[in-house]
């Protein structure tokens, strides 16, 4: 996240732009409206403490604690929003420099190279509204381990009534995963409801594998 400004009056000028390019493409680019809302509200409250913390009347110590624990929250929430956008396919290096972000690095690492395969998925039913997600790779010796190279995989999710076409049609907020299983508690809305997902690897520096295979299950 070294592209993020370390002073907080820089982060908020960032932040600003990020979100009035993001909501004006949201629709072009099939972002989750909902995920872009909610890390929003941690960018406001972010802005909200900083000003009761360059407010004499108001500038404390709990003020200055505040208003620190709130950047903390909006930099954890930011980054997998910045992360989903460099899967996208559509954006050009102009939206790059418009949000303020890394592009995917177009050149090849030896060390890192692009990845070629992708995760093999499982989605396990764990009680009411439990889903965990476990991924592996087939041309490894550990069930759980993932190619050289590769630093987590990226999984695309979507409540549909019809089977997918492509990844493309999974825009709810997706799950990065470092490790496997990873455990998604949904609401009782989605009791009932097809979840397909579909995973990718990344490499450390962004750039994506190709899409594996959706599959899918019934929440519980």
């Amino acid at each position: 996240m070294t592209y993020l400004p370390q002073n907080i009056e820089q982060l908020i000028t960032w932040a600003t732009v990020f979100f009035v390019c993001l909501k004006a493409n949201i629709g072009t680019w099939g972002v989750n409206e909902v995920w872009v809302t909610e890390v929003e509200t941690k960018f406001t409250d972010m802005q909200e403490a900083h000003t009761i913390w360059v407010n004499p009347a108001t500038k404390t110590k709990a003020a200055h604690t505040d208003m620190e624990a709130k950047r903390t929250l909006f930099v954890k929430a930011v980054e997998p929003l910045v992360q989903n956008l460099k899967t996208l396919p559509m954006l050009t290096p102009m939206d790059y420099d418009l949000l303020g972000i890394p592009a995917p690095s177009s050149g090849h690492h030896p060390k890192y190279p692009t990845p070629t395969r992708w995760p093999e998925l499982t989605l396990e039913v764990h009680g009411q509204g439990t889903v965990d997600v476990h991924y592996h790779d087939v041309e490894t010796p550990s069930s759980t381990a993932k190619p050289h190279g590769v630093q987590e995989a990226v999984i695309r999710l979507g409540f549909l009534d019809h089977e997918p076409a492509s990844a493309d049609e999974l825009t709810e907020k997706p799950v990065t995963m470092t490790r496997t299983p990873h455990r998604i508690v949904f609401s009782s809305e989605y009791s009932g409801k097809k979840l397909y997902a579909a995973g990718a690897w990344l490499n450390p520096t962004g750039e994506r594998g190709p899409w594996g295979p959706i599959v899918k299950v019934v929440v519980s």
